[in-house]
């Protein structure tokens, strides 16, 4: 009794006492995270630390004709960078701009730790080649001390044609090659001015699940707010669940920012696997679709520099056939509009935000949140791992043709026993002998491997199908990982890799027939697959070739 009086003699002071506790504890956590920051000693540690510099450059295509509409939609001052007109790329041929919605970016980061430096950019593109990608290595300049540079490509659907397909019709080219060049210089200064204002900083990541993000009404969509809308043959035994349809749930995240307090947000790094291309093939408004509104959500939420970087988003992983709630009506958001992109985009944002927010910071029981400084990594291990070239036999005889008739960027070639190899002629037997073809044997390519302390990430050059993409995780579980990220069309972009052996070649077989408009005379006529997924495919041989330099670059880091 006498010791449960003394406990409870004086109420009011045990209540202030139990009160101030956490502010205690957060002026504990303040003291120490500037000891951390600027204790004894630091100033030797200062190149063991993690540095970080961000960067953004406004990518938008300009044309003549569509200067007025970009300064009177932005605001701001607008500098022509491209012909008129823009052929939109990702759908069909003859789609061209008539305006904007939002711009388009390279957004980046530079990380660096004990002399190692690497640089990743986004770009609010379909796709970027990797010849292009080495002439912004080539343009960086050597002040920069970047050992890597990454470029991926986000594959929105509603920007320029970087690649040459989506032009006015079949035969010709949709590049302009001064847009090209502007983008080069434009990813090279953002690269340099991002290595040259480099600050300290601490690392969090984390990975969310997308479950429940979509309604699944449609009976395509299974919750995961992406649709696989391609099936292979023997998927339903993969995922019998789900009739076959595999997609990829994770929502990764890194977050950087700066090792000072109260620790403000560099950037924000968002990887997830899904085609950005939820206005259809009837938008003619250049946007980066819901990539957008996932960014300006995370920028409101953290500020700093937010950055879209597609997953494995092959064979076929898109929002086109999942329905959204719009939370202003309760009711599903009306497809392929821009409303149903801000929404879709937004709640994107809000279950990375959710993820980051419960790992980044720690709240006390009286509602005081801080950021938990002792859960991210100061001094992340960074390194990687490249395999270049990778050659990759060209079968594709859609792509020789569209090589040989100056379509795609012509400043990309092909190889013959590991030497360039421009050369066209026409190997088909009669009557399609009129044909022209790229003879070059090789597709040359890249991919890397990269670590960033307890993440591990590998860098396809392609659309990855997610099953494969799940024994890349595999492999860099495997290899040490805690974190895993795939980052989609990673310094090039040449079409879907699908598994080896759930391969369809009826469509390249077929394809003098298709070529000559006498599909019907194919002997495989009408069991042709010319969905997308086989047509734009390099061959059968890309998997095993990609998979083989992938996991040797997993085993190299």
């Amino acid at each position: 009794m006498p010791k449960l009086q003394t406990g409870t003699a004086n109420p009011s002071r045990s209540s202030r006492s139990r009160s101030s506790i956490p502010g205690l504890l957060m002026i504990l956590a303040i003291v120490v995270g500037c000891v951390l920051v600027a204790g004894p000693g630091f100033a030797h540690r200062r190149g063991r630390l993690l540095r970080v510099g961000t960067c953004e450059r406004d990518i938008t295509p300009i044309t003549p004709a569509l200067l007025p509409a970009y300064e009177a939609k932005f605001g701001v001052p607008g500098t022509v960078n491209h012909t008129d007109p823009i052929h939109i790329a990702g759908f069909g041929n003859g789609r061209d701009a008539t305006g904007y919605n939002d711009r388009l970016w390279a957004r980046g980061v530079v990380v660096s730790r004990r002399g190692v430096r690497i640089a990743i950019v986004s770009l609010d593109l379909v796709g970027y080649f990797n010849n292009e990608v080495a002439t912004i290595r080539a343009m960086v300049s050597p002040d920069s001390k970047i050992d890597h540079v990454i470029v991926t490509s986000t594959h929105q659907h509603e920007g320029p044609d970087t690649l040459g397909i989506w032009g006015a019709d079949e035969t010709s080219t949709g590049i302009d090659f001064g847009y090209l060049d502007f983008v080069n210089a434009a990813v090279a200064d953002c690269i340099d001015d991002a290595a040259h204002h480099m600050k300290r900083a601490l690392l969090f990541t984390t990975t969310a699940q997308t479950d429940g993000l979509s309604l699944g009404t449609d009976p395509e969509d299974d919750g995961f707010g992406v649709a696989d809308s391609r099936v292979l043959v023997d998927d339903d035994l993969l995922a019998p669940e789900t009739d076959g349809r595999i997609v990829d749930p994770n929502l990764g995240t890194m977050q950087f920012v700066e090792l000072r307090w109260p620790f403000p947000t560099l950037a924000t790094l968002v990887n997830f696997a899904s085609h950005p291309e939820s206005l259809g093939s009837n938008n003619t408004l250049i946007t980066s679709d819901f990539p957008h509104y996932v960014r300006e959500r995370i920028e409101a939420e953290y500020g700093g520099v937010a950055i879209w970087i597609a997953g494995d988003l092959g064979v076929l992983q898109g929002p086109l056939d999942i329905d959204v709630e719009d939370p202003e009506t309760g009711l599903p958001a009306p497809r392929r509009t821009f409303r149903w992109a801000e929404v879709h985009g937004t709640q994107l944002a809000e279950r990375a935000i959710e993820a980051i927010n419960a790992h980044r910071y720690y709240t006390f029981p009286s509602g005081y949140r801080l950021t938990a400084w002792w859960r991210g990594e100061i001094r992340p291990k960074i390194d990687y791992a490249t395999v270049d070239p990778v050659a990759v036999r060209l079968d594709n005889p859609f792509f020789r043709f569209l090589f040989a008739a100056g379509v795609i960027d012509s400043r990309r070639g092909l190889f013959t026993n590991g030497q360039p190899d421009l050369s066209v002629g026409f190997p088909f037997p009669p009557p399609f002998d009129v044909i022209p073809q790229a003879l070059g044997e090789d597709i040359h390519t890249e991919v890397s491997a990269l670590r960033i302390g307890r993440s591990q990430i590998a860098v396809v050059p392609d659309e990855l199908d997610p099953q494969i993409g799940f024994s890349y995780r595999d492999a860099l579980v495997d290899n040490g990982a805690r974190q895993t990220f795939l980052f989609g069309l990673g310094n090039d972009e040449i079409g879907y890799q699908v598994p080896f052996e759930k391969w369809d070649d009826s469509c390249h077989a077929c394809a003098p027939f298709i070529l000559a408009g006498v599909p019907e005379f194919c002997p495989f006529f009408p069991n042709i697959d010319c969905n997308t997924v086989f047509q734009n495919n390099v061959g059968q041989q890309m998997d095993p070739s990609i998979t083989d330099a992938m996991l040797q670059a997993i085993d190299d880091l």
